[in-house]
């Protein structure tokens, strides 16, 4: 259906819904597009839809109003696929804000196979894809997804499902409600769910953690090596011992930061990480939210994701090592409140 209400933005067209002329008209004014941040498609809208006019607009599409809510009100969240024992969640493989090589990963990854995928909430079936669209064109990264609508300016977003029947393609539908099955279509390293979850209409994306009911999560990030990486190689740095290096110019501080999470082998990003010069002042990482603003997606502190990663290491943006000694404080913490602090006891030797 959406490829009637943005046409020109999709090369297949689905026919789910009646009376898509009304709503393009709706919805033409609002300068709806597709932004595309890496690998993935994320819905955007330019301008808000009000409460009034949105409810207006897929009534006039012939279908059910959605779970009144008051304005400003946001949906109750819930896993789309649980392994293992809630709260004791098996199988998040990454999480919200991690380097992508080129964007930020813009949601949660559940390894899983066959597994039933629900709604996060309820909604209303905005766009979805399959192969069978246009069979003859190549795959996209998502694979076969779903683009949920859920009021309120609320979207969420389910990729690489399994082809086939099980894949539901329009109406409403509840958190009881499957709507696919967990695969490995589009640019997938093995069967997976990766969902996201956007508010103000598609231009900020919510870590889902900080919306979904909280999981177990025992395990405190992991703090590895600094990386300055030169034209000669590499230079490593670790923590908690004195080291001392020589520099020939201002390159990059990289950080090596894995978050475990209950599974020991994933590695996981974390959700703040700070860092200061003992004595000065910290400068701070927070992967709350991804907002798009001034042609770009920032985090909570307006950093663009080449400002935070590079080599898919953490880039410690802005810190520069001074001539002689200097203790650098870096203190990381996963979306649980496990926090890990380390000091970094560092000799430079600077050539510049």
């Amino acid at each position: 259906m959406f490829q009637q209400l943005c046409p020109g933005l999709f090369s297949t067209r689905s026919e789910h819904t009646a009376g898509t002329s009304r709503t393009e008209a709706a919805l033409s004014r609002r300068s709806l597009r597709l932004v595309r941040l890496g690998a993935t498609l994320l819905l955007a809208c330019a301008a808000t839809l009000d409460l009034v006019n949105a409810q207006q607009i897929w009534r006039g599409v012939g279908t059910p109003a959605l779970h009144a809510q008051a304005p400003g009100e946001r949906p109750e969240f819930s896993w789309p696929i649980v392994k293992g024992e809630y709260p004791r969640l098996r199988g998040l493989t990454s999480t919200f804000g991690e380097s992508r090589v080129d964007h930020f990963h813009n949601g949660l990854d559940i390894a899983a196979s066959g597994d039933p995928v629900h709604p996060v909430a309820p909604g209303f079936i905005l766009y979805s894809r399959t192969p069978s669209d246009d069979p003859f064109a190549p795959e996209q990264g998502p694979g076969n997804f779903v683009y949920l609508y859920h009021g309120q300016g609320w979207y969420s977003g389910y990729y690489h499902l399994q082809s086939g029947e099980a894949l539901v393609r329009s109406g409403n539908v509840k958190p009881t409600t499957p709507i696919g099955q967990a695969g490995n279509t589009g640019h997938s390293g093995g069967p997976h769910l990766h969902f996201f979850i956007t508010a103000e209409n598609g231009r900020k994306i919510i870590n889902p953690l900080y919306l979904l009911p909280p999981a177990t999560d025992e395990n405190p990030p992991i703090i590895g090596q600094i990386n300055i990486i030169t034209p000669a190689g590499r230079t490593l740095v670790s923590h908690s011992r004195a080291e001392r290096i020589r520099l020939t110019k201002r390159y990059p501080i990289l950080l090596n930061i894995i978050d475990p999470g209950l599974e020991p082998y994933t590695r996981r990003g974390v959700y703040r990480l700070s860092w200061k010069l003992k004595g000065g002042v910290a400068t701070d990482y927070n992967f709350s939210s991804i907002t798009y603003r001034d042609g770009d997606w920032r985090l909570e502190g307006g950093q663009v994701f080449d400002q935070v990663f590079q080599y898919n290491l953490y880039k410690l943006n802005g810190l520069e090592f001074q001539n002689g000694r200097n203790e650098l404080i870096v203190r990381a913490e996963d979306h649980s409140g496990n926090i890990t602090e380390v000091l970094f006891d560092v000799t430079v030797d600077r050539e510049y």
